[in-house]
């Protein structure tokens, strides 16, 4: 940032942009509002770090204002449209937060605050974060809160009484840090002591920040194939169901069961040869009977039963066919 407002203090234009954004991004709205003051009308930028700046600002006075300007010019070029779609996208969300429908509004929960009062920070899909008053069935806009830019869109996938209900769980979110109701100040004894550092303690520190940033890559790479394995193994538990539920339609559409006609439909039903002995047939249909009576699958789904049912009549009537009890029915 230092370097930054070297840039614009010689003069500069094209830096004054992105010097806001690093200022928004460490809430010094107060600062970025000065610095945009000068920046070109014409970059679509200018308009949107404005805005962020004026709704940033303690009580979001003005908000309304800034962003009816900003959408009223015309956007031309790839960074116009982008900069209009962020913008439309924040109406949606300043008016969802204020209890208006919004259904294209969502947000991410960033962060949770208990004490000293209680508040939360959200991200919209338009890249700009909401402080809010937590009730327990809505959020109210205290301001907008530093944004980290368009990565915060990124998580924004829940629609607001979504996250209405993850607040009254308490829980909070990615456990970002909460800012206060009031933005910071700008030290500018700090940016100075930043470039008075050594360069050799600068570079050692980049360096290990970039350590850092490579431990984390290995990280979520890991996490990522952590996450791939996981991923397989509910694709193999989905197939695995799909199978149990075609099973299932299979035995409800097969549960009805034939009564045999005929001596040997009889016989091939109780697992018997032709001319049988009357003890072989009763013997066969003990031993069949008992393994697929009602009472055995009384517990059973309704299907089984039914099946059940059909499969005693069936092994009854085979009995009675061999033993001469009934006549064997013409076809």
């Amino acid at each position: 940032m230092a370097l930054l407002a070297i840039a614009v203090a010689m003069g500069d234009r094209t830096a004054r942009p992105n010097l806001a954004a690093a200022m928004l991004a460490l809430d010094f709205p107060a600062e970025a509002g000065r610095v945009l003051a000068g920046a070109s009308d014409d970059d679509p930028w200018t308009r949107w770090w404005s805005v962020l700046a004026v709704g940033q600002t303690e009580g979001a006075e003005g908000l309304d204002s800034a962003l009816a300007a900003a959408r009223a010019v015309r956007a031309d070029g790839p960074d116009g449209r982008e900069v209009a779609r962020r913008l439309d996208d924040l109406a949606d969300e300043i008016a969802a937060l204020r209890g208006s429908s919004a259904p294209d509004a969502h947000f991410a929960l960033l962060g949770h605050r208990a004490d000293p009062e209680r508040r939360v920070m959200l991200a919209g899909r338009s890249s700009a974060a909401f402080l809010a008053d937590p009730s327990w069935e809505s959020l109210a806009l205290v301001r907008l809160a530093p944004s980290d830019g368009p990565s915060m869109a990124n998580s924004a996938h829940h629609r607001l009484d979504e996250v209405i209900a993850l607040v009254r769980q308490g829980q909070s979110g990615q456990g970002r840090t909460v800012p206060d109701d009031a933005p910071a100040t700008a030290d500018p004894e700090a940016m100075l002591e930043a470039l008075r550092e050594d360069v050799g303690g600068r570079d050692l520190r980049l360096a290990s920040l970039a350590e850092e940033v490579r431990e984390e890559r290995v990280h979520l790479a890991h996490e990522q194939a952590r996450l791939d394995d996981e991923w397989g193994d509910v694709q193999a538990e989905k197939a695995r169901l799909r199978k149990l539920a075609q099973g299932l339609i299979d035995v409800k559409q097969g549960s009805s069961v034939t009564a045999p006609t005929s001596p040997a439909e009889a016989a091939d039903l109780l697992g018997l040869g032709p001319r049988p002995s009357p003890q072989e047939v009763d013997r066969a249909f003990r031993q069949q009977v008992v393994r697929c009576h009602p009472d055995r699958v009384a517990d059973l789904h309704p299907d089984l039963q039914a099946r059940a049912k059909d499969m005693t009549v069936a092994l009854t009537t085979a009995k009675d066919i061999l033993l001469g009890k009934a006549s064997p029915a013409r076809r």
